[in-house]
């Protein structure tokens, strides 16, 4: 196994359960109502609609869930803490998420320690750019933040985190709480059960290159 390059410069997170809470949004309940087939994501079955209307009604659809799933969401563990960490360090910082800008915005008004300008980028599905797992928008943030795609950890907690920060050639991390078995078989350079654990793997840490213990990041 190659030793793990840790030369972090900029941290980019997913948003929508790794920032916040899971669960704030049921992807099962919307897709139910959408009619869309449970193993396709959400965004490429509205894309796929044959006629506008018809995007048009199912878009304004999931944006009426998104907004009550930001309503209700909360900042989750770490979140606020590993954000004001970063920005000690003055390591930028970005949000990449399939979600629409305004409930991003919406989300954020329920943190009491961070607020939107703590974020050098922010880019949702809003803005011209194919979505995850699409490596694009990933490499777009990294510009924004004036550093290398190498030199960017990609941090989320779904498939489509690490396959869009490995598309770029960012370092990637995938954050699995209760080591979720349906994630077992994600690519990712490194595993994180709490966001503070990103603490080495920014910093250099010995840690960066073993799993030394409970506490720490695990190498994959």
């Amino acid at each position: 196994m190659s030793k793990m390059r840790c030369d972090i410069k900029a941290v980019l997170f997913d948003f929508d359960g790794t920032l916040t809470r899971p669960g704030a949004i049921d992807f099962k309940i919307i897709k139910e109502a959408l009619g869309c087939p449970v193993d396709r994501p959400v965004l490429e079955y509205i894309n796929a609609m044959a006629a506008e209307e018809d995007r048009r009604t199912a878009m304004l659809e999931l944006d009426r869930f998104e907004a009550a799933a930001a309503a209700r969401s909360r900042p989750n563990d770490g979140a606020q803490e590993i954000i004001i960490w970063l920005k000690q360090r003055t390591i930028p910082i970005g949000i990449i998420t399939r979600n629409s800008r305004q409930s991003v915005m919406r989300s954020l008004e329920n943190f009491d320690a961070v607020d939107a300008a703590d974020f050098e980028v922010m880019i949702t599905r809003d803005d011209p750019l194919p979505p995850k797992p699409s490596g694009i928008g990933v490499v777009h943030a990294a510009g924004q933040l004036g550093v290398k795609p190498r030199q960017l950890l990609m941090v989320g907690d779904y498939v489509f985190d690490p396959m869009a920060g490995k598309a770029a050639g960012a370092t990637t991390v995938l954050l699995d709480p209760m080591m979720d078995r349906r994630l077992q078989q994600v690519d990712c350079d490194f595993r994180i059960r709490h966001l503070l654990q990103l603490r080495p793997i920014v910093m250099n840490d010995r840690r960066c290159s073993s799993s030394t213990g409970e506490g720490d990041a695990v190498k994959r």
